[in-house]
């Protein structure tokens, strides 16, 4: 892990950070970072990661307090990624979330591998499913 990373919980970071880390990535969400930020404010837990005061990374989590934890956003610039801090920010939520009896997740293919050394397993007899409304990014 680098040296001089900062990890908080909050605030929610302004819409130009969001738009700047989400486009990084290439998250169709970076062009609507108005609503991510609303998103982020909504959520139950939101830690960030910030290395010379630039938001690097983030996660955040929603959940029933009880039985269930999602975790929807576990994002980290392209720069800083495979430095640790990804790991870092998922290991300091899923403790405030370690008495919950389900963490869940939905991982993309490239990133299936980095969440089960995290512990996390394909759910037997379970698939994602979503609507996810392409048209609004501008695919067809």
């Amino acid at each position: 892990m680098m040296s001089g990373i900062e990890f908080s919980d909050g605030p929610v970071p302004a819409a130009e950070e969001i738009a700047a880390l989400y486009l990084a990535n290439r998250w169709s969400s970076g062009k609507k970072p108005e609503l991510v930020r609303k998103a982020l404010e909504n959520s139950d837990s939101l830690m960030l990661a910030r290395y010379r005061g630039r938001l690097i990374g983030l996660v955040n989590a929603l959940s029933d307090g009880h039985l269930v934890v999602y975790y929807p956003h576990l994002i980290v610039h392209p720069d800083y990624q495979g430095k640790g801090v990804g790991k870092a920010l998922m290991a300091r939520v899923m403790k405030r979330y370690g008495d919950i009896h389900q963490q869940v997740l939905v991982a993309d293919d490239h990133a299936e591998p980095f969440y089960r050394k995290l512990g996390f397993t394909l759910a037997d007899g379970t698939k994602p499913m979503w609507i996810y409304d392409r048209a609004a990014d501008g695919a067809a």
